[in-house]
């Protein structure tokens, strides 16, 4: 009995450690996908949300050769339009899932001077259509 308490006492422990990062006041998706059988190569990405159900960011939990984060910010205009797609950022640590409160401030020392986001341009009517489409980085 001793040896089964052990083992559920160390279970849970775990089980608070693999999630700490993870704040309660955020909405977000934790994804973990295994790559081999027993689970030792696997995947781990967070999605946040916003209070609207928009997806706010996506952190790739240590997803770098050096175990590092990676973070696609997602940003809106006024209208609620996604007219900003960034590319994905690897940041200086990992969180472990945590929201990252200024991921773009990591960008300028992997990027450089950059334009680090493709635009869409929407025309001005209530239609919102594209007349308009950049590309990522400088001419």
């Amino acid at each position: 009995m001793k040896k089964i308490l052990q083992i559920l006492s160390l279970f849970s422990c775990y089980l608070l450690y693999s999630q700490a990062n993870l704040p309660a006041t955020e909405n977000y998706i934790y994804s973990k996908n295994c790559l081999n059988d027993d689970c030792t190569r696997k995947t781990e990405s967070v999605q946040y949300f916003d209070g609207l159900g928009r997806l706010k960011q996506n952190v790739m939990i240590a997803a770098t050769p050096a175990g590092k984060d990676i973070v696609v910010p997602v940003e809106y205009d006024s209208y609620g339009r996604q007219v900003k797609n960034y590319l994905p950022i690897p940041q200086q640590s990992t969180q472990n899932g945590g929201i990252y409160t200024n991921p773009l401030s990591a960008a300028t020392s992997i990027y450089g001077n950059e334009k680090i986001y493709s635009e869409k341009i929407p025309e001005a009517s209530p239609l919102g259509r594209v007349t308009e489409q950049r590309n990522p980085g400088n001419d």
